[in-house]
């Protein structure tokens, strides 16, 4: 990857690290490589404070890779709240849930601010949303998100227009099943074009059965 000038937040993430900024130069990747070990040696740990901290690390050495948002923001929402004694009552269960997975929506948040804006990074919002959170409509507008930026997986756009129709809003989902339909190659198994004609037909029985 080309060598890229780091933001103000991102030095000022670095500047307890000593005199690793000026000597880093052209080793930004080298440098989060090592942040990124030391994260999962803290993982391995279950140190959540540690684990967090050595994942900002890595990202403010270097915010290229989405590998390192992707698979840190699932340490934050899946695992740290899985390291709770098994003892603990479900109302702390949950709470701390809910912390880490607002932490890891953070975390993805500045990856849009740092990395610029994926489908990767949106679908993986969507995923904690539906998941870990059970916000229907938080996740359908990740979803949405994501099915609009350039090579995104055809799957966000169906999942958006499902999670309508959980939602309530069949006339909404078919609207947006017909928009996206037109782009769909018929030569890309991924695409699933006939099943998103069929959701259409779908979607247009059900509105009509509930006309009077």
């Amino acid at each position: 990857m080309a060598p890229a000038p780091w933001r103000g937040d991102q030095l000022a993430a670095l500047a307890g690290q000593g005199g690793v900024v000026a000597g880093l130069g052209g080793l930004r990747s080298v440098a989060a490589g090592g942040f990124w070990l030391r994260a999962n040696l803290a993982w391995e740990h279950r140190d959540p404070v540690e684990t967090a901290a050595l994942l900002e690390l890595t990202v403010a050495a270097d915010e290229r890779p989405v590998y390192f948002w992707l698979n840190g923001a699932r340490m934050l929402a899946y695992d740290v709240p899985e390291w709770l004694p098994v003892t603990a009552p479900a109302a702390i269960r949950q709470q701390a849930g809910e912390r880490q997975a607002q932490l890891a929506l953070r975390f993805l948040e500045k990856g849009l601010r740092w990395h610029g804006a994926a489908a990767e990074l949106y679908v993986e919002m969507a995923n904690i949303h539906l998941r870990r959170r059970g916000d229907l409509e938080a996740a359908a507008r990740c979803y949405r998100l994501a099915a609009e930026q350039p090579g995104a997986p055809y799957y966000a756009a169906r999942i958006h227009a499902e999670l309508l129709r959980e939602l309530g809003r069949p006339q909404a989902a078919l609207d947006w099943l017909r928009r996206v339909l037109p782009a769909l190659p018929a030569d890309d198994p991924s695409a699933r074009r006939e099943v998103v004609r069929a959701r259409i037909n779908a979607l247009e029985a059900e509105i009509r059965h509930t006309l009077p």
